[in-house]
């Protein structure tokens, strides 16, 4: 088509009409320019394609770490909820001054143990990182990307360094509850020679005990609570990726 212009206005040139040389050297300027329009929008379409194809593969890994940790956290949770339940039966028990005894102790074993319990946090921030690192204005929705960082950089970190702080005590706690144990004993089943070591019978009358109770009662209290608040925040943040993605 440019050639045809061209050709036309050297025609023109030759024969002095230079008004009509003028209005073709125009319109083949005007269609280099749609020509060149033409080329950069399938250029920046190309490109806003390729950046999407990025964006959901980033926001899937995300998704898919999301969907892990929530599941462990909700463990956590529960194994929380039980440490908690169980510090309730047996601060009742001392509020009813009971004595302690091996039935006692053989009824309530699963609480005894999870007396115990303390929590290894672990989570998977390594999607995000890579997120981050490549760009997180890749994430074209405002709102999404503003969640991600809020989440990630402030709230999280903010959940875990709590959850960290209240866990402090447990390795205390747990020595603790093991210096009311009575020297240990020997007893032969069935034909074996078993180590035993018991709870003295007056473990409920003592104020120690309480107060270890209460202490490892606040411990699982304000933990739950922040693990509770992370699923929570973790399960909105993964509704508005799939919102995105899908």
């Amino acid at each position: 088509m440019i050639h045809f212009f061209r050709s036309i206005r050297q025609i023109l040139l030759s024969e002095n009409k230079t008004g009509k040389y003028f209005k073709y050297a125009i319109g083949e300027i005007v269609l280099v320019v749609i020509g060149i329009l033409i080329a950069l929008s399938i250029n920046t379409w190309n490109e806003n394609k390729k950046q999407r194809v990025f964006e959901v593969k980033m926001l899937t890994e995300v998704h898919t770490a999301l969907t892990s940790d929530i599941d462990y956290f909700l463990r956590l949770e529960s194994r929380l909820h039980k440490l908690d339940s169980a510090s309730n039966v047996f601060i009742k028990l001392v509020h009813e001054k009971a004595i302690f005894n091996d039935s006692l102790y053989n009824r309530g074993q699963s609480r005894w143990y999870f007396l115990r319990s303390g929590i290894n946090l672990q989570f998977n921030k390594g999607p995000y990182e890579a997120l981050k690192s490549s760009g997180i204005d890749k994430i074209s929705n405002d709102s999404l990307r503003n969640s991600l960082v809020n989440f990630y950089d402030f709230e999280f970190p903010k959940q875990i360094a709590f959850i960290n702080y209240y866990d402090e005590d447990y390795t205390e706690n747990v020595e603790q509850l093991f210096s009311f144990l009575q020297d240990p004993f020997t007893e032969l089943v069935n034909g074996k020679i078993e180590v035993y070591s018991k709870f003295p019978e007056d473990l409920f009358l003592r104020p120690e005990f309480l107060n270890l109770l209460t202490r490892i009662k606040s411990r699982a209290t304000k933990s739950k609570r922040a693990v509770h608040y992370c699923v929570s925040q973790m399960e909105k943040l993964k509704a508005q990726i799939s919102l995105e993605i899908n």
